[in-house]
């Protein structure tokens, strides 16, 4: 019995062996059509990975028959995305007027809700003569969306006052604040908000864009926060409004003659959206500026088939501002196109695995987080061809060219980049993440893989040729054991010690005489 039993764990030994080493069984492994596009030089990716990303992108590549602009300074940039379409001097350090008046909204928005009241103080009255008003009162009341409204449409710096006062004393939870210290505490915000939305040459003193030698910033820190005032829909709307007409309460104390509030008649100085020669078809805001150091300018957006852009146009004397906006938006709108090259969660490529756990699958779905978007010079995008490079960390070497990923791999791991170019010049890069986890795989994983998968994988060419060599190790195992137990049995019988019987002699031990 135990010559047998070790028979039978030998046999199981030599089977576990051929299945770990031999890899019995099988399946092919996936074949790319090209493996030399797939094996890139990781070192570039790492270390643009290391490098901040720049909160606006310039095109790769840039379409022809850029405008000539008369603004000193101007940008103008796809809103979804940030990508830089056009670019005169747009870093140079400028100042920006009422152009502010974005970033204290934005403020603003970040603290009240739109239905919320706010009471008029005495701030109204620390704006210049000369300053453009909304026209508000000494104790009268106004939701915070209709103060916005007096800030944006007439530009109203005593709209600006009144919130950036709402908004310090909140913040500070204390009503007895001056307007100065109010003034600074909301400049503050400001200038955090600025930061946050990625500014690199800008510095606010107000609310409202009066001038101030310490009040600057510039066309590219305007689209910035174009593109973050165009993401709050309560701002994009009051943005796209051409006039205002209505109480400033929006008639909710019309029976309580004890609250103040008045009616109020707004129009917009943006002559993109309004009825004159100047208009735009597709224009929807945002704000214009003035003042005698800043010139004429404007933050102007327009949308067209689903694609929205923002024009920064700085000291342009008018008409030029409204000009050189239209010049900007028909350069965008027709010298280029929106590119789709990927959708979120849809598989970029299924890449081959090694040392996995083979019940899972044999390959890896990589797949974008996000859509994959360019915008790229019309009729180019039939160009755009893609290559993948993956993280060191996960490759496999590989003996056949072919980019193997090796276990483990978590779910949502960051395996490799998707770069596309245009005629060998990159345009875009977009990380890739592994769809599903990918588990180590063990002995055990394989001998149960050989079990489950029986009948297709002994019937496949490696199948047949690993089980032929497990027959081949089973029969040389059960062989060699035969003919070492044939030889101990007739060493035993040669060497034994016992008489042997006569024929004739008694049975019973006795000797004849």
């Amino acid at each position: 019995m135990k010559k047998q039993f070790a028979k039978k764990i030998a046999l199981l030994m030599a089977i576990t062996l051929c299945l770990g080493t031999a890899s019995c069984g099988k399946k092919e492994e996936p074949k790319t059509e090209n493996p030399e596009k797939n094996v890139q030089n990781v070192e570039s990716t790492d270390q643009a990975a290391t490098l901040d990303t720049p909160a606006l992108q310039t095109a790769f590549l840039q379409a022809n028959n850029a405008p000539t602009i008369t603004a000193g300074t101007a940008i103008l940039v796809e809103q979804s995305t940030g990508t830089i379409l056009f670019d005169k001097n747009a870093k140079d350090k400028m100042y920006p007027a009422s152009m502010t008046k974005m970033v204290t909204a934005l403020v603003v928005m970040d603290y009240f809700k739109a239905e919320e009241l706010i009471t008029v103080g005495t701030e109204i009255n620390e704006v210049s003569l000369d300053s453009s008003k909304a026209g508000h009162v000494n104790g009268e009341t106004l939701t915070v969306k209709n103060l916005i409204r007096g800030l944006i449409i007439p530009s109203g710096n005593d709209s600006a006052n009144v919130l950036a006062t709402a908004v310090a004393k909140k913040v500070k939870n204390n009503q007895s604040l001056s307007f100065a210290e109010c003034q600074d505490i909301f400049a503050g915000l400001m200038n955090d908000k600025a930061k946050a939305l990625g500014a690199v040459n800008t510095h606010f003193t107000n609310a409202h864009g009066y001038h101030d030698e310490n009040h600057y910033s510039c066309a590219y820190d305007m689209a910035l926060f174009g593109r973050a005032y165009l993401a709050n829909s309560t701002l994009a709307e009051i943005a796209n409004e051409k006039s205002f007409s209505g109480n400033g309460a929006d008639n909710m104390f019309a029976q309580n003659k004890e609250k103040k509030t008045q009616d109020y008649s707004w129009k917009s100085h943006n002559l993109l959206i309004t009825s004159n020669e100047y208009n735009y078809s597709y224009a929807s805001g945002i704000k214009t500026g003035f003042t005698n150091e800043a010139g004429d300018c404007v933050s102007a957006a327009a949308m067209k088939d689903g694609v929205t852009l923002i024009a920064i146009i700085f000291n342009s004397p008018d008409p030029a501002r409204w000009l050189d906006a239209k010049s900007l938006f028909e350069y965008g709108f027709n010298g280029y196109e929106k590119v789709e090259l990927g959708k979120a969660a849809a598989v970029v490529e299924a890449v081959p695995l090694v040392k996995h756990k083979r019940l899972e699958g044999d390959t890896l779905d990589v797949v974008f987080h996000q859509d994959v978007v360019a915008y790229l010079p019309t009729g180019e995008a039939s160009k755009v061809t893609k290559t993948m490079e993956y993280e060191q960390e996960y490759l496999a070497e590989s003996k056949d060219n072919v980019v193997k990923l090796k276990a483990p791999i978590k779910k949502d791991a960051k395996v490799g980049t998707a770069s596309f170019q245009i005629g060998g010049k990159t345009v875009l890069t977009e990380p890739v993440f592994a769809g599903r986890e990918v588990s180590k795989g063990t002995i055990w994983s394989s001998i149960h893989y050989f079990f489950k998968n029986f009948t297709s994988v002994v019937f496949s060419v490696k199948g047949l040729i690993g089980l032929g060599v497990i027959v081949a190790v089973g029969a040389l195992i059960f062989l060699g054991a035969r003919f070492i137990g044939g030889r101990r049995r007739r060493s035993a019988r040669g060497y034994s010690f016992r008489q042997p019987i006569s024929r004739r002699g008694n049975r019973r031990g006795k000797r004849r005489f």
